[in-house]
């Protein structure tokens, strides 16, 4: 079977990166091109962790009937900006869709499927890219504020993920003490992660990918890709600077992603969710691990440049001034969780890529079958890149292997 051979990878992130590096891995010429120098978007700013035990969606009852309070409460991680609210709309009505029993079963299965290939694929590209040792292996804790909030947690959604082969090992506060001895006591106990990864620089991973991808011969166009369309022959990508012929274009943009796919025919209702961190001078305090506070959805993250905290969803343009209210509760949820309040070194914004059944869209294009998307991987794109790479790279190989894509197919929005 000739598979095809010149192909196009729009989007330089930690999935559009991925995706290279295994395309590349199958003997294709790649171009990968994007706006921005590699890594320098949303994957700049996350948390560092590589989540396994992210295998529940978000879209349940439970979490749906939360909604209304979360956003009245000033103190709360959600948050949505009024002008931005038209653009929910389709959003909303395939969340209350996909909260149903029938299909919240099947988001986990999915999910979980991925992350049942995800630990190999990405050792194949740190071990390719010399990048393993931005990787530690130290679990993460995530932790609850009060034991009635503990123990229905340990009865609810961390039973649920035991089921779904999550390793999970409970301790007391006396024993989270004993792990990280410079938390301030803000905790009744938690959980420890003990098989999840975490990485000490998001973007120096995704630097050394893209220094092996343009090393073994691929190509860096930092463009804006403006239109695409079909060709006798393949596809083409109008960029402000030029036009650019492939056998096949994978769509990896982010939130972006879901605009070119409309030039194509398809409606993918994926909307901005903005996260914020904080990267933080904290001198003699010291973290080993991540470590979560999930009543407030941050996660401490220990990094070469200090420590990082991160958190917030934030329904807003991508492009919208960065919230002073939302650096300001994740500065005084660090002050809780340190002790005291720690200096600053920088802020960052970036849009995550969300759907409303949590599930990443990958396949092909319905009517354009030279064109494929692998994007919207909301809270998991470093947990989950590496396994949508490879997914990507077997489908173009062989169709055959499209099967394997089946749940998260961009058609699945109706």
């Amino acid at each position: 079977m000739n598979a095809p051979h010149n192909i196009a990878v729009i989007g330089a992130g930690i999935v559009g990166l991925s995706t290279a590096l295994w395309l590349q891995r199958t003997g294709a010429k790649v171009t990968l091109i994007d706006r921005e120098a590699p890594g320098e978007g949303t994957s700049f700013g996350n948390a560092g962790l590589f989540a396994d035990y992210a295998r529940l969606p978000m879209a349940n009852f439970a979490q749906l009937r939360k909604i209304p309070g979360m956003l009245l409460d000033k103190t709360s991680p959600l948050s949505l900006q009024p002008s931005y609210a038209p653009q929910l709309t389709a959003y909303g009505w395939h969340f209350v869709k996909a909260c149903t029993p029938a299909n919240y079963r099947h988001g986990r299965e999915a999910l979980t499927a991925l992350q049942m290939i995800a630990p190999a694929a990405d050792e194949v590209l740190l071990r390719d890219t010399g990048a393993s040792d931005l990787v530690q292996h130290k679990g993460c804790l995530a932790l609850f504020s009060t034991r009635d909030g503990f123990d229905a947690a340990l009865a609810g959604h961390l039973s649920e993920r035991k089921a779904q082969g999550v390793n999970i090992q409970t301790l007391s506060a006396d024993e989270v003490r004993a792990l990280e001895p410079d938390l301030a006591p803000f905790h009744a106990g938690g959980v420890l992660y003990p098989d999840t990864r975490f990485t000490v620089s998001p973007i120096d991973i995704s630097r050394r990918y893209a220094r092996h991808f343009v090393a073994h011969g691929g190509r860096l166009l930092q463009e804006s890709v403006s239109a695409l369309s079909d060709t006798p022959t393949g596809c083409r990508v109008q960029t402000a600077q030029a036009s650019h012929d492939f056998d096949r274009v994978v769509i990896c943009t982010g939130v972006a992603g879901a605009k070119l796919a409309a030039q194509l025919g398809t409606r993918i209702p994926m909307v901005s969710e903005r996260g914020y961190h904080l990267m933080l001078d904290t001198a003699a305090w010291r973290i080993s691990r991540p470590v979560g506070w999930l009543d407030r959805a941050v996660f401490m993250t220990p990094m070469n440049e200090g420590v990082r905290i991160a958190g917030m969803a934030e329904f807003a343009k991508p492009d919208a001034p960065l919230g002073e209210r939302q650096t300001g509760i994740i500065l005084d949820v660090a002050t809780q969780m340190i002790g005291h309040t720690p200096p600053v070194k920088s802020t960052w914004v970036g849009s995550r890529p969300s759907t409303p059944d949590s599930l990443p869209v990958i396949g092909r294009l319905p009517g354009h079958p030279n064109f494929m998307v692998a994007f919207g991987h909301g809270h998991v794109g470093l947990t989950l890149a590496a396994a949508t790479g490879k997914l990507v790279a077997e489908s173009i190989q062989d169709p055959a292997n499209e099967s394997a894509l089946a749940a998260f197919s961009p058609a699945r929005f109706g």
